[in-house]
């Protein structure tokens, strides 16, 4: 071996393990998505629709471990549901299982546990009792930093974050809330800074998510609701006092931490599941002069300063 050829050697391996660990250890935007494997498609076209399609670190990388895993040929033709946290052998094994997405759910924003049971119940999942069973449990506690600041007494009303998702026939109950609740944590707890007090912004999201239907309105109504907090005026949300009452009838004197009519301050937890924009709102409140406020059959928010003027709005607009 010439000299040079002693000194490129080195050289050359040092490049490449600098390649790997660059490519290793360099932070992927987060992606969840469908992606798909066509028949007969070969390791390289796959590894490289995966780097492209924002999945994976390194295309050249991929289809090392591919080519390396126990059986490369295995790979099953179909739709998988994958996220760019999975990490390269995640990935590989999920394909070569064949661990494909067959059922597509959207869960709405603002629906309650017991609505999100029975869509999942309808789909023919499982049965909605079971669902119903896991979420008020604290099954998923220890699993999960943001669900260490909610009281224990509390279900998991809130952080079953409002999306679609691709599951299998056979998941359980506790597959697709594990879904969910790494989905709160993806697109919402890892954003956020005080997570001391996320608890109340989460309770106020999910009220203005059943209250009111645009952003700029939603700001709107996070600073009134505040404001009543901050003198220790009652709150009087109608929507709090239907889930007090399983949303089944409107029962202004159900004794109920969740009576915001009867007793002052927020209700104890979150009373629907809400999306980004309204935990962006519950975050963001616009200052304004407003005290109270009502909503139109059409969905349109009418904001007023004294209650005269809101008895008065209630005569023009709920009549």
């Amino acid at each position: 071996m010439t000299t040079l050829k002693k000194i490129l050697l080195p050289i050359s391996i040092l490049v490449f393990f600098a390649f790997i660990f660059y490519f290793s250890n360099r932070e992927l935007p987060y992606k969840e998505d469908l992606f798909t494997i066509e028949e007969g498609e070969t390791l390289k076209t796959i590894s490289q629709s995966l780097k492209e399609e924002g999945f994976i670190k390194s295309s050249n990388l991929f289809y090392i471990s591919l080519y390396l895993s126990n059986n490369p040929k295995a790979i099953k033709a179909g739709v998988y549901q994958l996220n760019s946290e999975m990490g390269n052998q995640k990935i590989i094994n999920q394909i070569i299982k064949g661990e494909t997405a067959t059922e597509k759910i959207t869960i709405v924003e603002g629906w309650t546990i017991s609505e999100i049971a029975s869509y999942l119940e309808n789909k023919g999942l499982f049965e909605k009792e079971a669902f119903i069973s896991l979420a008020n449990s604290n099954e998923f506690t220890n699993e999960f930093e943001f669900l260490k600041y909610k009281p224990k007494n509390i279900n998991l009303e809130g952080y079953l974050f409002p999306d679609t998702y691709y599951v299998e026939k056979n998941d359980t109950p506790e597959i697709i809330i594990r879904k969910m609740l790494s989905n709160f944590e993806n697109k919402v707890w890892n954003g956020i800074n005080n997570k001391e007090n996320f608890y109340n912004i989460l309770i106020l999201a999910s009220i203005l998510e059943k209250e009111v239907t645009t952003f700029y309105d939603k700001q709107l109504v996070t600073d009134i609701l505040l404001k009543r907090l901050e003198i220790g005026m009652a709150l009087q949300l109608d929507a709090t006092v239907i889930y007090a009452n399983n949303l089944e009838v409107f029962d202004l004197e159900i004794d109920s931490p969740y009576n915001t009519y009867k007793y002052p301050g927020l209700p104890i937890g979150p009373i629907s599941n809400p999306g980004t924009e309204s935990i962006e709102a519950a975050l963001n409140p616009i200052k304004n002069n407003y005290w109270y406020y009502l909503s139109t059959k059409d969905g349109t928010t009418i904001f007023s300063k004294t209650f005269e003027e809101h008895k008065m709005n209630k005569n023009i607009y709920l009549r």
